[in-house]
């Protein structure tokens, strides 16, 4: 099931409860915007939605790259907090940076991830046959919270669990997603600690911006 990290991956950018199983004759979903508040709440309405949304552009025959990107822009990047994924891809250099050169890391890092994952949603046909089930035993500590999804497809034998980290500010958003022992914030984080220390911040930002 080698599908299931990347498609959930690209959940995050571009990227249910236990015994309530959501599937494609659940569509249409209720939009996370007027959804309960609760992290579980709101990670089901999110992945009801994308999923939904996916289905009607394979409905319409339309699954190009373009109409993915698209979709990807409306229905997964606003449920993504990318500010707090970048401070926490960057670390220690967060601090480092005035207000404009946070902003050009944040872009840059939108594009990688979603020049990184928007084929993988073109190229999935299976959206249909996707069973998610969202865990009701979330963790909580004041505006951090944790929520394990666990994944399958309809006619294959067992399932995937992951984990999505969400942040709350005026409402829910998912940061950062574990799977085993891998989180998207560690690999990005390494990706671009490697660039700074071989290129430097000025210079790195020099090159993000050609």
């Amino acid at each position: 099931m080698k599908f299931v990290p990347n498609i959930l991956k690209a959940f995050l950018i571009n990227l249910c409860f236990i015994g309530i199983i959501f599937a494609s004759e659940s569509c249409p979903t209720l939009s996370p915007k007027i959804a309960g508040d609760t992290p579980t709440d709101q990670v089901d309405a999110i992945l009801s939605d994308i999923v939904c949304s996916f289905i009607d552009l394979q409905t319409l025959n339309n699954g190009t790259l373009a109409s993915t990107l698209n979709l990807t822009k409306k229905k997964i990047l606003p449920y993504i907090d990318l500010e707090y994924f970048t401070e926490m891809v960057l670390g220690n250099y967060w601090d480092q940076l005035d207000s404009r050169q946070k902003k050009i890391f944040e872009r840059d890092i939108k594009n990688s991830l979603i020049e990184e994952y928007v084929f993988i949603l073109s190229s999935f046909n299976d959206w249909e046959d996707i069973q998610i089930s969202v865990n009701e035993d979330f963790s909580q500590i004041e505006n951090m919270a944790k929520v394990k999804v666990s994944v399958s497809l309809e006619d294959e034998v067992g399932n995937t669990t992951v984990t999505l980290k969400l942040i709350r500010s005026n409402r829910w958003k998912i940061y950062d997603l574990d799977y085993q022992t891998i989180s998207i914030v560690g690999v990005e984080k390494m990706g671009y600690d490697s660039k700074i220390k071989r290129l430097g911040i000025e210079k790195l930002i020099k090159k993000m911006l050609n």
